[in-house]
């Protein structure tokens, strides 16, 4: 506060009374498998289906699970058809992983070589077809001041040029000068000559006008149709055109504006003063001749190629982690997955996984599982798509993890139905209860297809039920966010009750939606305490828990 010499009300504001803990989310999905289109190893965020398919492509058909067979859309269909929302989604690939490429050339002088924008199959179905242009097309080029001549000597010596200026660098100023063709500068104007058959520059000598080597040379260059091509590439229903004087501007317009292809970084002087040659009809870029290299998915992913692309989840708001097509028979893809839960806790970033059976339907192989952890669902049985196609268990828990994350933190998925085609075996009563006393969440075939009982594999009573760890996460999740804020504030009394109201606030609306029924909060700091900077919350919170049996006694009178 200033110090008061003037008489007048003085007024400090203090905040604590208005922060509360900011918004939660329990339902976001982490996912990682292979695909035939997107971005290897960069997370994606999707807000639907469609949106999935357009990202990764479809899936390939599925030949019995032997084959490598692509994973993450397949996943995903079943994540958003069961309530899924937002996914952060990550494409795994091997070294293999290829972009499907086209390689264009004039005569026997190779040029510009197109890649697909992301490796995969997809681009081996991009199309390129190149004709004469149908009309004019606009270039230009940069040139260091000392320059003597233009690059494109074979575009000037039959397109005018539309301007020459020079950027200085002293005075920041941009000159234009009068371009003259085949003849002398007048030294008294601002003019710079161009030679039509070699491209040299001879800038006029007037004070103020001659570029030096620190200045930049910009020439832009009207191509007239008949000296350029037109290079179309279509994919689907995506077109893409451009009109081009050169290979190089080829390059220059693909890199810039293409969804589609790029080109790698290369030395001009490769490209320029050469056009490429027509094509008769559109060609395709995964031909494997002439440099057009097919495009390959890389899906014989490895459990460390699954390691490296969760660890890119380890960050992001996720509360349900899947790895697409994975089942719990492999033991490096559970250590990989089991490895991340247990990070994620440790950096305060709280989550589940789920994971399922590999394609038997062995009641002792499924039963006879090795996990044993309050953060992992294990599903079972496989789905079944046709009367010959028959999904593992990998993709019910994708189904799993897409109703989880439809329902609040305290709604059990137990007796909720799951929106599947069919099981690949219909278990009886007795295996049922086999698989749910093994903590194996299975589903059944009654009224549909419903989750038998909503557990993890956890042997501890107290993680039995999902609904617990999942409201224990949110509770962690909105007592840090109520949190937060008071970092760096002052450690006194006025402070930790405004802490502590922010953090009552927070678990009395978690009481109004009965995902606790109680909780007690202390909030408080001892003398050492608050010279050492420490604010201790003490919670007890009692989550509610899901009716798993119904006993009715009947009397008859």
């Amino acid at each position: 506060m200033p110090e008061q010499i003037l008489p007048g009300a003085y007024i400090t504001v203090r905040d604590e009374g208005l922060i509360t803990a900011g918004p939660v989310v329990s339902g976001n999905i982490g996912i990682v498998g292979t695909a035939s289109k997107g971005p290897v190893e960069q997370v994606q965020i999707l807000g639907s289906f469609a949106e999935a398919r357009e990202m990764f492509g479809d899936s390939d058909p599925w030949t019995g699970g032997d084959d490598h067979e692509l994973t993450l859309i397949r996943a995903l269909e079943f994540i958003y058809n069961n309530g899924g929302r937002t996914v952060y989604a990550v494409r795994a690939a091997s070294n293999a992983a290829k972009s499907a490429a086209y390689q264009t050339r004039n005569g026997t002088t190779l040029l510009t070589k197109l890649q697909a924008r992301t490796p995969g199959t997809w681009g081996n179905d991009v199309k390129i077809a190149i004709a004469n242009a149908d009309q004019d097309s606009a270039v230009s080029e940069t040139l260091p001041g000392n320059a003597t001549s233009l690059r494109r000597s074979h575009v000037v010596a039959s397109s005018p040029l539309n301007s020459i200026r020079v950027r200085q660098t002293s005075t920041g100023a941009t000159l234009t000068y009068a371009i003259v063709y085949d003849t002398a500068v007048s030294n008294t104007l601002p003019q710079v000559s161009v030679n039509t058959t070699t491209g040299a520059l001879t800038f006029t000598t007037l004070a103020g006008f001659a570029p030096v080597a620190a200045d930049t040379i910009l020439a832009v260059y009207q191509v007239p149709a008949a000296n350029g091509r037109k290079v179309e590439l279509t994919y689907g229903t995506a077109k893409e055109t451009y009109t081009v004087a050169d290979a190089s501007h080829l390059a220059e317009q693909v890199n810039r504006r293409s969804g589609l292809v790029f080109t790698a970084a290369a030395d001009e002087s490769s490209f320029l003063n050469s056009l490429p040659d027509n094509t008769i009809g559109p060609q395709l870029f995964g031909t494997g001749l002439d440099g057009h290299a097919a495009g390959a998915n890389g899906e014989t992913a490895t459990a460390q190629d699954y390691r490296d692309a969760l660890a890119l989840l380890e960050n992001e708001l996720v509360n349900i982690v899947v790895l697409a097509g994975q089942s719990a028979s492999d033991s490096g893809m559970v250590s990989v997955l089991v490895g991340h839960v247990n990070t994620t806790a440790e950096i305060r970033r709280e989550r589940i996984a789920v994971i399922g059976s590999n394609g038997t339907d062995d009641l002792s192989v499924i039963a006879g599982h090795s996990l044993n952890s309050e953060r992992v669902i294990f599903a079972a049985p496989g789905i079944r798509t046709a009367p010959q196609v028959t999904l593992p268990g990998a993709y019910t828990a994708a189904a799993v993890a897409g109703l989880l994350s439809s329902l609040p933190v305290q709604s059990s998925p137990t007796n909720k139905p799951l929106n599947i085609p069919g099981v690949s075996t219909a278990f009886s009563s007795s295996q049922l209860e086999k698989l749910v006393l093994q903590r194996v969440l299975a589903v059944e075939k009654r009224d549909g297809f419903r989750v038998v009982k909503g557990i993890t594999t956890s042997t501890n009573s107290a993680w039995h039920q999902i609904t617990t760890r999942r409201i224990v996460d949110y509770a962690i999740y909105g007592v840090r966010s109520a949190c937060n804020p008071y970092i760096g504030k002052l450690n006194n009394d006025r402070v930790r009750g405004a802490l502590k109201a922010t953090i009552d606030a927070f678990l009395t609306r978690m009481v109004d939606n009965e995902a606790l029924v109680g909780y007690k909060l202390d909030v408080t700091a001892t003398r050492a305490q608050q010279i050492a900077g420490e604010c201790i919350v003490t919670m007890t919170i009692q989550p509610t828990f899901s009716i798993d049996f119904i006993v009715v006694t009947m009397y008859l009178g």
